[in-house]
């Protein structure tokens, strides 16, 4: 019984993240064809798809239960490949065993067209899954000092591994092949990225932040989720969008802090607590926000909600 209920939970998640998977593909898919990029339709071709999942879990209580199956579910859909085809836009779909698709999805024609030969011919893409993590909250504290935090560093450094070996494979073909890439960029990264990743710090999200910019430079894509995927993710990813302002944008530094208060007080965020909750402010409250880093404080009167 406990094994056909692991089964049945394993499934839930997959299909869950396989979900994820194709939307993350369909949109990096749009964002490369609007901006004419012909190194991301390459790198599919020739390397595969990269997708890097950030996570906010604690490593406490039940919140760990929840990063475990996250870890397994991701780890699964590197089991996945992505075949393309000239259907319209959107249309999809699936094949081959459990844990071991293959996703086949129409790209319509105006991209078809563009599309290298060796997809044209529907030559499978991998798909190379990366997570990282960071308990930012209270309960990762607690965490912390009861010693119970170590599978956030061994997801971490798992992480690592994999985007080091993408980050290779990345760096040979551009460069072999003399195809535009932020390869001087991605070297400035990758140094400190291997040393937040292995210095297990409380709270860096500093190393989230890096992650978040390599993977962009690779033309990678990335999801960012915690429990409810309303507060801490929020905070999370309007400091992202921020950050790409503040590097691809020119938004100047003296903006920063004032961007970043105006997508967390009247962005989609608040929006989105609200249709979940009922409440359209962060379920944070006085204490919660001292432990957060300080990059992930909301403004005053953005929070207090009480649902998680």
């Amino acid at each position: 019984s406990s094994g056909i209920n692991a089964e049945y939970g394993m499934n839930q998640c997959f299909s869950q993240g396989l979900t994820t998977l194709y939307t993350a593909f369909h949109i990096s898919l749009l964002d490369a064809f609007s901006r004419e990029d012909m190194t991301f339709f390459k790198v599919l071709e020739n390397i595969g798809f990269l997708v890097q999942f950030q996570s906010l879990l604690s490593t406490h209580s039940a919140e760990l239960a929840m990063l475990e199956d996250h870890w397994i579910t991701i780890n699964s859909l590197s089991n996945c490949k992505i075949v393309l085809t000239s259907e319209e836009l959107g249309e999809f779909e699936l094949s081959g065993l459990a844990h071991r698709v293959t996703l086949s999805i129409g790209v319509g024609q105006d991209i078809w067209r563009i599309l290298p030969a060796g997809l044209k011919n529907q030559k499978p893409v991998p798909v190379s899954t990366v997570l990282f993590t960071k308990g930012v909250n209270e309960q990762q504290m607690l965490s912390e000092r009861v010693g119970t935090n170590n599978m956030e560093h061994t997801i971490n450094i798992d992480g690592l591994c994999k985007l080091e070996v993408y980050y290779m494979m990345y760096k040979e073909y551009v460069t072999q092949n003399n195809i535009p890439g932020d390869v001087e960029k991605l070297d400035a990264l990758i140094t400190p990225i291997c040393k937040h990743a292995r210095a297990h710090v409380f709270k860096d999200v500093k190393l989230l932040s890096m992650v978040d910019e390599a993977v962009r430079l690779m033309g990678g894509a990335r999801v960012t989720s915690c429990k409810s995927a309303k507060d801490r993710t929020a905070m999370s990813v309007t400091y992202e969008s921020v950050s790409v302002l503040s590097r691809e944008h020119c938004l100047v530094a003296s903006g920063f802090s004032n961007a970043l208060s105006a997508l967390r007080s009247h962005g989609v965020r608040p929006l989105n607590c609200k249709k979940n909750t009922g409440s359209g402010k962060y379920a944070f409250n006085g204490f919660q926000l001292k432990i957060l880093p300080k990059e992930y404080r909301p403004p005053m009167g953005s929070y207090g909600g009480k649902i998680t």
